[in-house]
């Protein structure tokens, strides 16, 4: 089958699953990553899952039954692969849910290789190896970085489209490292693993930047498909960039370590999984020291890049809100990010939220109302997704959020100038001008029908007294 055969496989983040494709050749098979979901494939999905299964999988099984209804590929020389994540949540059910969609749109002969890392289903034909298995976490990791690198210097870049050049040559000399066991033509010669990290970071660093103040800084949450898959979040990086924002996006391991770093608080809490603890821990460690040379190249460039905490600080974090216990869909990892991104400056927060995705709304929108308390100055929306979800919704809701979010920055900088203290105002020899609060400038906008919020998802009751008297 390996010879015949080409296993298609669907998209959930362009950065990291680029290297899928020439780390499989070089394993020995023949792979292709559908790049892009279309909104034929999310058709197709609704017309072959049950419309109260989540978003994702409607995304996803679309995605690769329509490769099929589309004419572009041969179900006779094609296998689908997918993902199971085990445990309780309704994407360890998408193998099963693939293969009646499939016998329905008439391709009963295509095979599903599930693949999951506690085994669930065996694949005749491929075997996760150790090898791939290490590969693949390497590609992670380098993905993560890669990420952060793209996000923090592109609103900034002197040369536009400089940082996709650079993204560009990145995305070749990785694909080669991984096809050509560490050789690569586009680098010149033979290239490590730590040298790769290093050498990225350094390339990104020294990209010419424009000598600006910091944008204000906003994060993104979610369902990891939906957080990082572009075509299912109506590609808000680039929302948030073209409103003259920085994105920041939490990285994709964590949510691999997740159910690894709790085993002993599960041991010691349920008395389960304590034959199984030692070994947990032990491929945390392992996994930590891949990630060690990523962290010290992100340290290295002198503040440039922020670098992520440990799993395990995520899951202390989050316990201050919510039980450990909470694992289904994201779980607590979902809050610990939205804690993380508020305490080191990144108080504006889009939480992604899938159609029918409950866990997430539970450790996702049902934990705003703690976080806020705890962090008043946290800026937070939820966003819906869903084949039907209207786009400009999201986008209005997007864009009122961030309004925020440049008027907050506007207020800090104010107030840290004082009124007595406006070097500008200084400088020129005029006196301190008077500038308008927030609430301020949300008085100025005249009446609010009733019910309709001045900010999405925040508590607006402080706002309302001062509208209230401009009416």
């Amino acid at each position: 089958m390996r010879a015949t055969h080409t296993i298609l496989m669907p998209q959930m983040s362009p950065v990291h699953f680029r290297p899928l494709e020439p780390l499989m050749r070089r394993l020995g098979y023949k792979v292709e990553l559908l790049q892009s979901a279309s909104r034929d494939d999310l058709e197709v999905g609704l017309r072959y899952v049950n419309n109260d299964a989540c978003f994702p999988a409607i995304m996803v099984i679309g995605q690769l039954i329509g490769a099929f209804t589309d004419g572009s590929h041969d179900p006779d020389s094609c296998v689908v692969a997918i993902s199971q994540t085990g445990g309780i949540c309704r994407a360890t059910n998408y193998a099963a849910m693939l293969r009646k969609g499939l016998r329905e749109a008439g391709y009963p002969q295509v095979p599903v290789v599930a693949i999951s890392l506690q085994g669930i289903e065996s694949n005749p034909g491929f075997e996760l190896t150790a090898t791939m298995g290490l590969k693949m976490l390497q590609g992670i990791i380098i993905g993560d970085t890669l990420n952060t690198c793209l996000l923090r210097v592109r609103p900034y870049e002197v040369v536009e489209g400089a940082t996709q050049e650079l993204v560009a040559r990145w995305d070749r000399i990785i694909a080669e490292y991984f096809e050509h066991r560490g050789r690569s033509t586009t680098w010149g010669g033979r290239i490590g693993y730590r040298r790769l990290l290093r050498e990225m970071v350094r390339e990104f660093n020294d990209l010419p930047r424009r000598d600006e103040p910091r944008r204000p800084r906003v994060g993104v949450v979610g369902e990891i498909l939906v957080k990082f898959q572009p075509d299912a979040n109506n590609h808000v990086i680039d929302v948030i960039e073209a409103e003259g924002c920085e994105a920041v996006v939490p990285g994709l391991l964590p949510f691999f370590l997740s159910g690894l770093v709790t085993a002993q608080w599960e041991a010691d809490t349920y008395g389960i999984g304590r034959e199984s603890v030692a070994k947990k821990k032990a491929a945390v460690w392992f996994i930590e020291q891949l990630q060690a040379p990523a962290r010290a190249a992100l340290r290295a460039a002198g503040g440039t890049f922020d670098v992520e905490v440990s799993t395990a600080e995520l899951a202390r974090k989050a316990s201050k809100v919510l039980s450990p216990g909470n694992q289904a869909g994201e779980g607590w990892l979902l809050t610990g990010e939205m804690i993380e991104l508020i305490e080191h400056g990144v108080p504006n927060i889009v939480c992604c939220q899938p159609f029918a995705c409950l866990p997430n709304h539970v450790v996702g929108k049902g934990m705003f109302r703690e976080v806020r308390r705890r962090y008043p100055q946290a800026n937070i929306v939820a966003i819906d997704y869903d084949p039907g979800a209207s786009e400009v919704n999201q986008l209005n809701r997007i864009k009122l959020m961030i309004s925020t979010a440049l008027m907050a920055q506007a207020d800090s900088e104010r107030g840290a100038l004082g009124p007595e203290g406006d070097l500008g105002a200084a400088a020129a020899g005029d006196e301190p001008q008077a500038c308008e609060t927030v609430e301020e400038l949300l008085a100025g906008l005249g009446p609010v029908p009733y019910g309709t919020p001045s900010s999405p998802d925040t508590a607006g009751a402080r706002r309302r007294p001062q509208r209230a008297q401009a009416r």
